[in-house]
């Protein structure tokens, strides 16, 4: 959740710069997701990848740059569900849905449930993706 260099979510690529809008950060997020797992399932080893941690921590971010740009809305992230579907279309692509999973990660789960399932069938709605 605090991971994200705030540059990213800012114009120009620029630490000082203003954040950029929702539909740039879409695009950013989409190039991200979407580079590392071509360049791990191009790669030699993408092959023992079975799983992929898409998302941490959202129900514990504070003043991250995803808030300052999609809002703080937790439970209905649509930023989280936009990696979500980012990340299955490119395991559609590799022909891998059936072999590799993609996982909400959060700790301390058990004191929040509610929101954690809230997120997920959020993340799932109209194509389930997350595990």
């Amino acid at each position: 959740h605090s991971q994200t260099p705030s540059w990213l979510f800012r114009n120009g690529y620029s630490g000082n710069g203003g954040f950029v809008n929702s539909s740039t950060m879409d695009k950013r997020l989409e190039m991200y997701v979407k580079t590392v797992m071509n360049h791990v399932y191009n790669n030699q080893y993408g092959s023992v990848v079975y799983a992929w941690d898409v998302c941490n921590e959202i129900l514990h971010a504070q003043n991250s740059g995803w808030e300052a740009v999609y809002g703080s809305n937790k439970t209905n992230a649509t930023y989280v569900k936009k990696a979500f579907n980012y990340a299955y279309e490119t395991l559609e692509y590799f022909k891998l849905t059936n072999s590799v999973s993609l996982f909400y990660n959060d700790y301390n789960t058990y004191m929040e449930v509610n929101d954690v399932i809230k997120l997920v069938n959020y993340i799932n709605q109209g194509k389930k993706v997350c595990s």
